[in-house]
Protein backbone atom coordinates (compact mmCIF):
# COMPACT_ATOMS: atom_id res chain seq x y z
CA UNK A 1 0.00 0.00 0.00
CA UNK A 2 1.07 3.43 -1.19
CA UNK A 3 1.99 6.32 1.68
CA UNK A 4 -1.13 8.14 0.19
CA UNK A 5 -3.34 4.90 0.10
CA UNK A 6 -2.51 4.87 3.85
CA UNK A 7 -3.64 7.74 4.72
CA UNK A 8 -7.01 7.88 2.61
CA UNK A 9 -7.80 4.45 4.23
CA UNK A 10 -6.79 6.02 7.98
CA UNK A 11 -8.68 9.45 7.32
CA UNK A 12 -11.82 7.55 6.25
CA UNK A 13 -11.67 4.80 9.30
CA UNK A 14 -15.11 6.20 10.70
CA UNK A 15 -16.52 6.25 7.41
CA UNK A 16 -19.95 8.14 8.46
CA UNK A 17 -18.04 11.09 10.63
CA UNK A 18 -15.58 11.93 8.64
CA UNK A 19 -18.12 12.04 5.53
CA UNK A 20 -20.71 14.23 7.31
CA UNK A 21 -17.61 16.47 8.36
CA UNK A 22 -16.25 16.61 5.03
CA UNK A 23 -19.64 17.30 3.21
CA UNK A 24 -19.99 20.12 5.94
CA UNK A 25 -16.75 21.92 5.67
CA UNK A 26 -17.92 21.55 2.19
CA UNK A 27 -21.12 23.63 2.35
CA UNK A 28 -18.96 25.56 4.28
CA UNK A 29 -16.53 26.70 1.36
CA UNK A 30 -19.71 26.78 -0.93
CA UNK A 31 -21.13 29.30 0.65
CA UNK A 32 -18.29 31.34 0.87
CA UNK A 33 -17.52 31.22 -2.59
CA UNK A 34 -21.33 32.36 -3.26
CA UNK A 35 -21.20 35.05 -0.86
CA UNK A 36 -18.14 36.38 -1.72
CA UNK A 37 -19.12 36.69 -5.39
CA UNK A 38 -22.05 39.05 -4.19
CA UNK A 39 -19.78 40.88 -2.29
CA UNK A 40 -16.93 41.62 -4.91
CA UNK A 41 -20.06 42.63 -7.05
CA UNK A 42 -21.43 45.20 -4.79
CA UNK A 43 -17.56 46.37 -4.12
CA UNK A 44 -17.31 47.61 -7.77
CA UNK A 45 -13.77 45.52 -7.90
CA UNK A 46 -15.99 43.14 -10.28
CA UNK A 47 -13.91 44.94 -13.50
CA UNK A 48 -10.68 46.48 -14.01
CA UNK A 49 -11.26 50.24 -15.21
CA UNK A 50 -8.73 52.64 -16.00
CA UNK A 51 -8.32 55.55 -14.37
CA UNK A 52 -8.06 57.85 -16.98
CA UNK A 53 -11.38 57.48 -17.32
CA UNK A 54 -13.39 60.25 -14.85
CA UNK A 55 -17.08 60.75 -14.36
CA UNK A 56 -19.00 64.07 -13.43
CA UNK A 57 -22.62 63.32 -12.07
CA UNK A 58 -25.01 65.66 -9.40
CA UNK A 59 -23.60 65.30 -6.10
CA UNK A 60 -26.64 64.00 -4.63
CA UNK A 61 -28.03 61.44 -7.13
CA UNK A 62 -27.57 60.12 -10.80
CA UNK A 63 -31.26 60.08 -11.06
CA UNK A 64 -31.23 64.00 -11.39
CA UNK A 65 -30.01 65.66 -14.57
CA UNK A 66 -27.06 67.85 -15.30
CA UNK A 67 -27.10 70.96 -17.70
CA UNK A 68 -25.86 70.37 -21.34
CA UNK A 69 -23.50 73.65 -21.10
CA UNK A 70 -21.78 71.83 -18.30
CA UNK A 71 -19.70 69.17 -20.99
CA UNK A 72 -18.31 72.83 -22.71
CA UNK A 73 -16.94 73.75 -19.14
CA UNK A 74 -15.78 70.43 -18.27
CA UNK A 75 -13.74 70.43 -21.75
CA UNK A 76 -12.79 73.36 -21.62
CA UNK A 77 -10.49 72.31 -17.77
CA UNK A 78 -6.45 71.72 -18.63
CA UNK A 79 -5.52 67.93 -18.50
CA UNK A 80 -9.02 66.93 -20.22
CA UNK A 81 -9.01 65.22 -23.56
CA UNK A 82 -12.09 64.04 -24.81
CA UNK A 83 -15.59 64.07 -23.18
CA UNK A 84 -18.89 62.17 -23.91
CA UNK A 85 -22.20 62.13 -22.16
CA UNK A 86 -25.09 59.56 -21.51
CA UNK A 87 -28.59 59.53 -19.98
CA UNK A 88 -29.95 56.60 -17.73
CA UNK A 89 -33.05 55.11 -19.57
CA UNK A 90 -34.01 52.10 -17.18
CA UNK A 91 -35.62 50.34 -20.29
CA UNK A 92 -37.17 46.96 -19.96
CA UNK A 93 -37.19 44.13 -22.63
CA UNK A 94 -39.94 42.20 -22.15
CA UNK A 95 -42.77 42.86 -19.70
CA UNK A 96 -42.48 41.36 -16.05
CA UNK A 97 -38.66 41.49 -16.99
CA UNK A 98 -35.85 44.11 -14.66
CA UNK A 99 -34.76 46.62 -16.11
CA UNK A 100 -31.52 46.34 -17.95
CA UNK A 101 -28.80 48.84 -18.42
CA UNK A 102 -29.79 51.33 -21.34
CA UNK A 103 -28.34 54.32 -22.01
CA UNK A 104 -29.11 57.11 -24.27
CA UNK A 105 -25.54 58.70 -25.45
CA UNK A 106 -23.60 60.76 -28.20
CA UNK A 107 -22.77 58.63 -31.15
CA UNK A 108 -20.15 60.50 -32.61
CA UNK A 109 -18.17 60.93 -29.07
CA UNK A 110 -19.07 57.62 -27.20
CA UNK A 111 -16.64 55.52 -28.44
CA UNK A 112 -13.69 57.73 -28.60
CA UNK A 113 -14.31 58.38 -25.04
CA UNK A 114 -14.53 54.64 -24.35
CA UNK A 115 -11.80 53.73 -26.38
CA UNK A 116 -11.62 50.24 -25.50
CA UNK A 117 -15.21 49.38 -26.46
CA UNK A 118 -14.60 47.57 -30.09
CA UNK A 119 -17.37 48.52 -33.00
CA UNK A 120 -17.17 47.85 -36.05
CA UNK A 121 -17.10 51.09 -38.80
CA UNK A 122 -19.68 49.59 -40.79
CA UNK A 123 -21.76 49.53 -37.30
CA UNK A 124 -20.43 52.64 -36.13
CA UNK A 125 -21.62 54.80 -39.37
CA UNK A 126 -25.35 52.97 -39.49
CA UNK A 127 -25.38 53.74 -35.91
CA UNK A 128 -24.56 57.37 -36.07
CA UNK A 129 -26.68 58.05 -39.71
CA UNK A 130 -30.26 56.50 -38.02
CA UNK A 131 -31.76 58.85 -35.32
CA UNK A 132 -33.75 55.68 -33.93
CA UNK A 133 -30.30 53.61 -34.34
CA UNK A 134 -28.98 51.30 -31.35
CA UNK A 135 -26.47 48.89 -30.24
CA UNK A 136 -26.38 46.32 -28.17
CA UNK A 137 -23.18 44.33 -26.18
CA UNK A 138 -23.84 40.45 -26.73
CA UNK A 139 -24.66 39.57 -23.22
CA UNK A 140 -27.90 41.47 -23.94
CA UNK A 141 -28.06 40.11 -27.39
CA UNK A 142 -28.19 36.56 -26.31
CA UNK A 143 -30.21 37.51 -23.10
CA UNK A 144 -33.20 38.66 -25.08
CA UNK A 145 -32.49 36.62 -28.42
CA UNK A 146 -32.27 39.94 -30.50
CA UNK A 147 -30.44 39.85 -34.47
CA UNK A 148 -28.81 43.12 -36.01
CA UNK A 149 -31.43 44.72 -37.96
CA UNK A 150 -34.88 43.99 -36.16
CA UNK A 151 -36.92 47.11 -34.69
CA UNK A 152 -36.41 46.25 -30.60
CA UNK A 153 -39.63 47.62 -28.67
CA UNK A 154 -38.60 48.73 -24.79
CA UNK A 155 -40.39 50.59 -22.16
CA UNK A 156 -39.14 53.06 -19.35
CA UNK A 157 -40.56 54.55 -16.24
CA UNK A 158 -38.26 56.74 -16.56
CA UNK A 159 -38.95 58.34 -19.81
CA UNK A 160 -42.41 56.77 -21.02
CA UNK A 161 -42.92 57.53 -24.57
CA UNK A 162 -45.76 60.20 -24.64
CA UNK A 163 -47.97 58.38 -26.90
CA UNK A 164 -48.35 55.54 -24.20
CA UNK A 165 -46.60 52.60 -26.49
CA UNK A 166 -43.37 51.20 -26.34
CA UNK A 167 -40.18 52.98 -27.66
CA UNK A 168 -39.05 51.49 -30.77
CA UNK A 169 -35.12 50.76 -31.86
CA UNK A 170 -33.55 49.99 -34.59
CA UNK A 171 -30.76 47.86 -33.64
CA UNK A 172 -28.00 48.22 -36.03
CA UNK A 173 -25.29 46.69 -34.40
CA UNK A 174 -23.11 45.38 -31.58
CA UNK A 175 -19.93 46.16 -29.56
CA UNK A 176 -17.74 44.63 -26.95
CA UNK A 177 -15.17 45.43 -24.87
CA UNK A 178 -11.20 44.40 -24.41
CA UNK A 179 -12.19 43.18 -21.23
CA UNK A 180 -13.66 40.35 -20.58
CA UNK A 181 -15.22 40.88 -17.30
CA UNK A 182 -16.93 44.31 -18.51
CA UNK A 183 -18.38 42.91 -21.31
CA UNK A 184 -20.83 41.27 -19.06
CA UNK A 185 -21.84 44.95 -18.16
CA UNK A 186 -22.12 46.99 -21.67
CA UNK A 187 -25.32 48.92 -21.67
CA UNK A 188 -27.83 49.26 -24.86
CA UNK A 189 -27.18 52.33 -26.50
CA UNK A 190 -28.84 54.52 -28.27
CA UNK A 191 -29.66 58.09 -29.75
CA UNK A 192 -29.66 60.73 -26.98
CA UNK A 193 -31.03 63.29 -29.90
CA UNK A 194 -33.88 60.60 -30.17
CA UNK A 195 -34.78 60.81 -26.61
CA UNK A 196 -34.42 64.67 -26.55
CA UNK A 197 -36.67 65.32 -29.90
CA UNK A 198 -39.16 62.99 -28.12
CA UNK A 199 -39.41 64.25 -24.40
CA UNK A 200 -37.79 67.52 -24.41
CA UNK A 201 -35.53 66.92 -22.13
CA UNK A 202 -31.86 68.54 -23.26
CA UNK A 203 -30.42 67.70 -19.70
CA UNK A 204 -27.85 64.52 -19.41
CA UNK A 205 -27.00 62.18 -16.54
CA UNK A 206 -23.55 62.45 -16.57
CA UNK A 207 -20.13 62.86 -18.16
CA UNK A 208 -17.42 60.55 -19.48
CA UNK A 209 -13.86 61.79 -20.23
CA UNK A 210 -10.77 60.95 -20.40
CA UNK A 211 -7.32 62.50 -18.80
CA UNK A 212 -3.91 63.01 -19.86
CA UNK A 213 -2.59 62.23 -16.68
CA UNK A 214 -4.37 59.99 -13.92
CA UNK A 215 -1.82 61.73 -11.81
CA UNK A 216 -3.88 64.32 -11.78
CA UNK A 217 -6.88 63.18 -11.53
CA UNK A 218 -7.97 64.67 -7.63
CA UNK A 219 -6.92 67.54 -8.72
CA UNK A 220 -8.91 67.62 -12.16
CA UNK A 221 -12.23 66.51 -10.11
CA UNK A 222 -11.37 69.35 -7.75
CA UNK A 223 -11.31 72.22 -10.45
CA UNK A 224 -14.78 70.63 -12.30
CA UNK A 225 -16.69 70.35 -8.82
CA UNK A 226 -15.18 73.91 -7.66
CA UNK A 227 -17.20 75.46 -10.95
CA UNK A 228 -20.52 74.46 -10.15
CA UNK A 229 -19.96 74.20 -6.38
CA UNK A 230 -22.64 77.09 -5.46
CA UNK A 231 -24.92 76.11 -8.76
CA UNK A 232 -28.41 74.58 -8.00
CA UNK A 233 -26.84 71.43 -9.73
CA UNK A 234 -23.67 71.13 -7.88
CA UNK A 235 -21.34 67.98 -9.33
CA UNK A 236 -19.44 65.01 -8.24
CA UNK A 237 -16.28 64.48 -10.18
CA UNK A 238 -14.45 61.21 -9.52
CA UNK A 239 -12.84 58.30 -11.49
CA UNK A 240 -14.83 56.05 -13.20
CA UNK A 241 -14.07 52.78 -10.99
CA UNK A 242 -14.52 55.12 -8.05
CA UNK A 243 -17.95 55.96 -9.44
CA UNK A 244 -18.85 52.32 -9.95
CA UNK A 245 -17.93 51.49 -6.32
CA UNK A 246 -19.57 54.50 -5.10
CA UNK A 247 -22.87 53.56 -7.23
CA UNK A 248 -22.67 49.87 -5.74
CA UNK A 249 -22.25 51.28 -2.59
CA UNK A 250 -25.64 52.75 -1.89
CA UNK A 251 -27.27 49.85 -2.16
CA UNK A 252 -26.01 49.12 1.35
CA UNK A 253 -22.58 47.78 2.37
CA UNK A 254 -22.79 44.50 0.65
CA UNK A 255 -19.41 42.98 1.68
CA UNK A 256 -19.54 43.59 5.06
CA UNK A 257 -22.20 41.51 5.88
CA UNK A 258 -21.27 38.91 3.37
CA UNK A 259 -17.83 38.75 5.22
CA UNK A 260 -19.51 38.69 8.60
CA UNK A 261 -21.57 35.74 7.70
CA UNK A 262 -18.55 34.36 6.28
CA UNK A 263 -16.33 34.85 9.21
CA UNK A 264 -19.40 32.99 11.65
CA UNK A 265 -19.72 30.18 9.11
CA UNK A 266 -15.82 29.22 9.16
CA UNK A 267 -15.50 30.02 12.87
CA UNK A 268 -18.42 27.11 13.31
CA UNK A 269 -16.07 24.93 11.15
CA UNK A 270 -13.29 24.85 12.43
CA UNK A 271 -14.63 23.99 15.79
CA UNK A 272 -16.60 21.15 14.15
CA UNK A 273 -13.79 19.97 12.15
CA UNK A 274 -11.33 20.37 14.49
CA UNK A 275 -13.29 18.21 17.11
CA UNK A 276 -12.98 15.37 14.20
CA UNK A 277 -9.59 15.07 14.05
CA UNK A 278 -8.87 15.32 17.72
CA UNK A 279 -11.50 12.73 18.25
CA UNK A 280 -9.98 10.48 15.66
CA UNK A 281 -6.90 11.30 16.65
CA UNK A 282 -8.12 9.28 20.05
CA UNK A 283 -9.36 6.54 18.12
CA UNK A 284 -6.19 5.84 16.70
CA UNK A 285 -3.58 6.23 19.60
CA UNK A 286 -2.39 2.23 19.45
CA UNK A 287 -2.48 2.44 15.72
CA UNK A 288 0.30 5.07 16.16
CA UNK A 289 2.05 3.28 18.42
CA UNK A 290 1.99 0.67 16.64
CA UNK A 291 3.34 2.85 13.16
CA UNK A 292 6.51 3.82 15.76
CA UNK A 293 7.16 0.13 16.92
CA UNK A 294 7.89 -0.36 13.03
CA UNK A 295 10.17 2.25 12.92
CA UNK A 296 8.23 5.48 11.52
CA UNK A 297 9.97 8.07 13.39
CA UNK A 298 8.00 10.82 15.82
CA UNK A 299 8.03 13.65 12.88
CA UNK A 300 7.16 11.07 10.37
CA UNK A 301 3.92 10.08 12.09
CA UNK A 302 3.43 13.54 13.08
CA UNK A 303 3.43 14.53 9.62
CA UNK A 304 1.08 12.28 8.44
CA UNK A 305 -1.50 13.75 10.61
CA UNK A 306 -1.07 16.95 9.85
CA UNK A 307 -0.77 15.99 6.06
CA UNK A 308 -4.63 14.36 6.82
CA UNK A 309 -5.12 17.12 7.98
CA UNK A 310 -4.87 19.24 5.14
CA UNK A 311 -6.08 16.72 2.73
CA UNK A 312 -9.53 16.42 4.54
CA UNK A 313 -9.73 20.46 4.40
CA UNK A 314 -8.35 20.71 0.77
CA UNK A 315 -10.53 18.10 -0.44
CA UNK A 316 -13.68 19.97 0.92
CA UNK A 317 -12.21 23.21 -0.25
CA UNK A 318 -12.00 21.74 -3.77
CA UNK A 319 -15.46 20.08 -3.81
CA UNK A 320 -17.09 23.19 -2.24
CA UNK A 321 -15.39 25.84 -4.90
CA UNK A 322 -16.36 23.53 -7.79
CA UNK A 323 -20.18 23.19 -7.26
CA UNK A 324 -20.09 27.21 -6.11
CA UNK A 325 -18.58 27.54 -9.71
CA UNK A 326 -20.92 25.76 -11.43
CA UNK A 327 -24.03 27.33 -9.49
CA UNK A 328 -23.16 30.72 -10.80
CA UNK A 329 -22.74 29.62 -13.97
CA UNK A 330 -26.38 28.09 -14.08
CA UNK A 331 -27.84 31.45 -12.60
CA UNK A 332 -26.17 33.58 -14.56
CA UNK A 333 -28.95 33.89 -17.62
CA UNK A 334 -31.21 34.64 -14.50
CA UNK A 335 -29.76 37.61 -13.44
CA UNK A 336 -30.75 41.29 -14.71
CA UNK A 337 -28.44 42.31 -17.02
CA UNK A 338 -25.31 44.13 -15.78
CA UNK A 339 -25.14 41.66 -12.78
CA UNK A 340 -22.74 39.04 -13.28
CA UNK A 341 -21.37 36.88 -10.04
CA UNK A 342 -18.34 35.18 -11.19
CA UNK A 343 -15.48 33.30 -9.52
CA UNK A 344 -12.52 35.99 -9.70
CA UNK A 345 -8.89 35.05 -8.67
CA UNK A 346 -8.34 36.81 -5.80
CA UNK A 347 -11.60 34.40 -4.09
CA UNK A 348 -10.02 31.53 -5.31
CA UNK A 349 -6.59 31.96 -3.59
CA UNK A 350 -8.79 33.78 -0.76
CA UNK A 351 -10.28 30.01 -0.41
CA UNK A 352 -7.60 28.20 -0.95
CA UNK A 353 -5.47 29.88 1.54
CA UNK A 354 -8.46 29.01 4.13
CA UNK A 355 -8.28 26.13 3.33
CA UNK A 356 -4.60 25.19 3.99
CA UNK A 357 -4.61 27.71 7.19
CA UNK A 358 -7.57 25.71 7.99
CA UNK A 359 -6.03 22.49 7.87
CA UNK A 360 -2.79 23.54 9.31
CA UNK A 361 -4.66 24.83 12.43
CA UNK A 362 -6.78 21.98 13.06
CA UNK A 363 -3.80 19.55 12.63
CA UNK A 364 -0.83 21.02 14.99
CA UNK A 365 -2.36 19.69 18.10
CA UNK A 366 -3.11 16.15 16.79
CA UNK A 367 0.38 16.35 14.64
CA UNK A 368 2.04 17.61 18.24
CA UNK A 369 0.20 15.19 20.23
CA UNK A 370 1.50 12.29 17.82
CA UNK A 371 4.97 13.26 17.96
CA UNK A 372 5.20 13.25 22.02
CA UNK A 373 3.36 10.16 21.80
CA UNK A 374 5.08 7.64 24.10
CA UNK A 375 4.61 3.85 22.76
CA UNK A 376 4.48 1.95 25.89
CA UNK A 377 1.60 4.15 27.13
CA UNK A 378 -0.28 4.38 24.20
CA UNK A 379 -0.34 0.68 23.87
CA UNK A 380 -2.12 0.84 27.15
CA UNK A 381 -4.72 3.02 25.54
CA UNK A 382 -8.42 1.64 24.50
Amino acid sequence: MTTFGFLIKSMFRRKLLVTLSMLSLTTAFLLFILLRSVAVLFSGDFASVSDVHMQTASKYAIILLLPHRYGEEIAAVEGVRAITFASWFGGVFKEGDDSAMTFAVDPSTYFEVHENYQISSEHLDAFLELRTAAVAPEAIMERYDLEVGQKVPVTSSIFPNINGEPWTFDLVGTYSSENEVEADYLPFLFHYEYLKEATGVSDVGWYTFTIEDPEKASEIAHIIDSKFENTADATKTMTESEAMKNWMSQIGDIGLMMNGIIGAVFFTMLLLTANTMIHSYRQRIPDLAVLKTLGFSNNKVAGFMLFESLLFCTTSAAVGIGIATLALNGIGPFLPTGFVLAVTGPTLIWGTSIALGLGLVIGLVPAISANRLVIVNALHTK
